[in-house]
């Protein structure tokens, strides 16, 4: 619900800071709801529209809320557009780190028993080179 005046029932502003004429909730006089002599039974009358309910009732059709403005009513969804975009986008990254480690990425680019065999190769070479450079120096 927007904000509605005590004093004048209109919407979106406050009663402390209204200069406007008073009109009353139940019955639209010129007066303040507190000083009301409508009785309980008697009929209310919105002071917005006129109609047969208090100016607060929700459903008023002079409520912001229940008028629909379809002037400027959006063409295409552009949040639908960003998604389907962002979702291509992220379908054609490479994995990150944290997920290669994890295994939840395709492991069948890499082949553990070939990464094994190369390192053992490389410590072999190492081994070979490193009482040459010792000796060296």
């Amino acid at each position: 619900m927007p904000p509605q005046c005590y004093r004048c029932q209109e919407f979106f502003h406050h009663s402390r800071f209204c200069a406007r004429a008073p009109k009353c909730l139940k019955c639209s006089g010129g007066h303040l709801t507190s000083e009301c002599t409508k009785s309980a039974k008697a009929q209310a009358k919105c002071a917005n529209c006129s109609g047969p309910h208090p100016a607060n009732f929700s459903g008023c059709p002079k409520n912001p809320i229940n008028t629909k403005n379809n002037k400027n009513k959006p063409t295409k969804n552009v949040w639908k557009e960003r998604a389907a975009a962002h979702k291509e986008k992220v379908s054609q990254q490479k994995p990150t780190f944290s997920e290669v480690v994890k295994g939840t990425q395709n492991t069948e680019s890499l082949d553990a028993k070939a990464v094994m065999t190369q390192m053992a190769q490389m410590m072999t070479q190492w081994g070979q080179m490193l009482p040459i450079l010792q000796t060296e120096l």
